[in-house]
């Protein structure tokens, strides 16, 4: 006869408890991730990337330098971490919903779908970002950049792993924007004789460029820019 196990068996009551005790870890270790990510960004967007210490992080999202070391090795991962934080944000509030996969996006005033010109709307957005200072590298009408754009750029320079991200980020860009011009051309929106990841790159570097101009405190107004690059793309 086969030998009966000595091993007790746990009560599905008990299997139960041990799954819930385990989510309610899982969530207080996500909890406290994005309490420091947060704390973190806070901070730099108030004394720039070099100034805050990981203490002041700590200090900030009300955790000890053990739970940061939980989930961060060393302090360019929390800015990759709030790099990663900030551009999925701000990405979605730029190109959500105007991708042809899910063309239906809120018009502009006129409470109807829009199915075509999503380059425009994309622009669109990303000025009314700048306007309301919600893009982290640049911001108008007063109202200054989270981070400064000269800041991130040395933060590039000295680590790998940022630069990495940083150019991560700019390449998931080009794809949507070049995305959409091609989407736009193939619905007569915008001039065809323009190679779409051209559009791409050209609009990124207008970005990085009016950047490092605003950066300078030279004058410049978003919004005639993005009217003068539009008006350039489309069929005359």
């Amino acid at each position: 006869m086969p030998r009966k196990s000595s091993r007790p068996v746990k009560a599905p009551k008990a299997r139960a408890k041990n799954l819930r005790h385990a989510a309610t870890r899982d969530d207080a270790k996500q909890q406290t991730r994005a309490a420091i990510v947060q704390a973190a960004l806070e901070l730099f967007a108030e004394q720039g990337l070099d100034v805050p210490s990981l203490d002041a992080i700590c200090d900030r999202a009300g955790y000890t330098r053990g739970a940061f070391y939980v989930h961060f090795k060393t302090r360019e991962d929390i800015l990759v971490a709030v790099m990663d934080r900030v551009g999925e944000v701000f990405f979605a509030s730029v190109f959500q919903g105007l991708a042809a996969q899910a063309p239906v996006a809120a018009s502009e005033g006129k409470g109807g779908p829009v199915r075509a010109r999503r380059l425009h709307h994309a622009v669109r957005r990303f000025v009314d970002a700048l306007g309301s200072g919600a893009y982290p590298l640049m911001g108008t009408a007063g109202k200054g950049p989270l981070i400064r754009p000269h800041q991130l750029l040395d933060a590039c320079a000295r680590s790998a792993i940022v630069r990495e991200r940083y150019r991560d980020l700019v390449q998931l860009s080009l794809g949507a924007v070049a995305g959409l011009v091609k989407e736009d051309q193939d619905d007569g929106e915008v001039r065809k004789d323009v190679d779409a990841q051209t559009v791409a790159s050209m609009a990124l570097a207008l970005v990085i460029g009016a950047q490092t101009m605003a950066d300078l405190g030279l004058p410049l107004d978003p919004a005639v820019l993005a009217g003068a690059i539009e008006k350039m793309l489309t069929k005359g």
